[in-house]
């Protein structure tokens, strides 16, 4: 039995942000949402809506393993559709809803009465899909990306719309952190440069020069989170590479498998992919140098490894690790383990996405423009150690190897007493002693919010991650878990009435805080 379409809050607002686009006059869009937001699912949508509409409509993709996924997807929502792919089984040109491959498309041509047309990663402009945009000017465009980065889309597409981002989704629960390694790294320094990156071969030759440490550091760090392996996806330097790393994981007694152009046939490809899915495969990781960056949604996913160094390209870094941070049952977090520099090289860039997004097409061309320098990791290193832990704020002690921190920071936390900058001049602002165990004012809250929301989880999740911000400046290093929680003290309590009645005199309305403070 079909399952309804049940859209998020983000998702609605992003349909929304669509058709207030098209009245505009935009008739050629992007949606710009995280990877992992679930824009196939607002496509799924659309496409059920032009169905009921009696319009057609095609959704296109540009990887011949996303058209069985995308495929997957609209069978699960009940939404009749064909496939447009050379010698699939599902060729259905009768039907008003079409799945494509861009190779195919490109050589058939397209339908003559299209009403609708979705593009998927849109980012990767190919040449006929641009043709027909531009040509045909009664015809609605929609563009998916998590990454709007392309020089020229902008010629293309006349709107952006773009109303969450990763840092966002990841405080509402929709995606999960990553846990970040710098591990031995490419060697990069010298490498040839062929349109802006390096070098295939180059990468090729010093990569696999690393290929045991990439194994035995796998080994060591999901042994260190899991417990033992777990389903991983590996993005090599080239395909060759991609065989040596699968060479020397079996070698090491684990199942992992590479796909790539050398796979013989569509029908190997899928089956294996088939196999990766299951919650109980037999394979510990899949490996590819690119088939996997754009598109690929395997939720369950707990690792990733990245083996292939980018120069400018800020897009393929992001594409990759949204393929670990989608959500599953029981995944509180993604391991990522990079061994090509990517991470440092683009720390400044991701986190300015994953907070910002990504406001005009013109800004986004900009993004993959520029070579960016080495930099240093934020990582345990820096206190002595040898770990390699990336952190993604300041902590006291790396959650990897419970090494202690001393900071060295404009902001200084020692007990009870908090350094801040005010002004340039740094001043001592006493910490509550209830507020002192961040852990456990977080377990009190994710209990206070579900009572005061009456069960609501939504509702009470946001809540609490909106107290905690407050009290704290950022947001909690874990997940809202309002099950076992303990009753909330007196004080906190306190804090968090002042905290909702200061936030009354700022403007929120006199009712409305009135009503929420009880």
């Amino acid at each position: 039995m079909s399952e309804e379409i049940v859209l998020r809050p983000y998702q609605l607002e992003s349909i929304d942000g669509l058709r207030d686009g098209r009245r505009a006059g935009h008739r050629s869009q992007i949606l710009m949402a995280p990877t992992g937001a679930g824009k196939s699912v607002i496509a799924a949508h659309l496409l059920r809506e032009a169905a009921r509409k009696y319009s057609k409509a095609a959704f296109v993709v540009d990887r011949i393993n996303l058209v069985d996924q995308t495929s997957a997807l609209l069978d699960r929502y009940g939404i009749d559709h064909g496939v447009v792919q050379a010698g699939h089984w599902r060729w259905r040109p009768y039907e008003r809803i079409q799945v494509c491959s861009a190779q195919t498309i490109e050589k058939r041509g397209f339908f003559p009465d299209l009403n609708l047309l979705i593009v998927d990663e849109a980012h990767t402009t190919r040449r006929l899909t641009a043709d027909l945009i531009r040509n045909r000017p009664d015809l609605t465009v929609i563009g998916l990306t998590a990454t709007p980065f392309a020089k020229g889309m902008a010629k293309i597409y006349s709107n952006l719309v773009n109303v969450c981002t990763t840092n966002q989704l990841v405080a509402d629960g929709f995606l999960v952190p990553l846990k970040m390694y710098a591990a031995k790294a490419v060697d990069m320094a010298g490498a040839k440069v062929v349109a802006g990156e390096w070098a295939d071969r180059e990468i090729e030759k010093r990569g696999i020069e690393i290929v045991g440490d990439i194994v035995s550091e796998w080994v060591d760090k999901t042994h260190l989170h899991f417990g033992g392996p777990v389903k991983t996806i590996v993005f090599s330097a080239t395909v060759d590479h991609g065989e040596e790393l699968c060479r020397q994981f079996n070698a090491a007694g684990y199942n992992f498998q590479q796909v790539s152009y050398r796979d013989g046939s569509d029908e190997t490809r899928r089956e294996l992919i088939q196999e990766f899915r299951k919650a109980d495969s037999s394979i510990h990781g899949l490996i590819s140098c690119e088939v996997f960056t754009k598109g690929f949604d395997v939720p369950d996913i707990l690792c990733g490894v990245a083996a292939r160094p980018y120069r400018k390209s800020l897009s393929s870094h992001v594409q990759q690790m949204g393929r670990v941070m989608r959500t599953s049952p029981g995944k509180e977090f993604g391991l990522w383990l990079d061994h090509c520099g990517n991470v440092t090289r683009f720390w400044d860039d991701t986190e300015d996405l994953f907070e910002h997004g990504t406001q005009t097409l013109e800004d986004g061309a900009t993004r993959d423009a520029v070579a960016r320098k080495e930099r240093d990791p934020k990582e345990c290193a820096d206190w002595g150690c040898t770990c390699g832990y990336i952190f993604p704020q300041r902590m006291d002690r790396c959650p990897a190897c419970g090494k202690e921190h001393v900071r060295q920071s404009m902001v200084e936390s020692v007990a009870g007493v908090m350094e801040e900058v005010d002004g340039g001049k740094a001043k001592k602002v006493k910490t509550a002693r209830h507020l002192e165990d961040k852990s456990a004012v977080w377990r009190q809250l994710c209990g206070y919010a579900m009572e005061r929301k009456k069960g609501d989880q939504v509702t009470a999740q946001k809540f609490a991650l909106a107290q905690f911000k407050t009290i704290y400046g950022h947001f909690p290093q874990s997940h809202f878990k309002p099950e076992d929680a303990p009753p909330i003290s007196r004080e906190l309590k306190g804090t968090v009435q002042n905290n909702i009645i200061r936030h009354f005199y700022k403007g929120k309305g006199k009712g409305a805080a009135r009503a929420d403070v009880r």
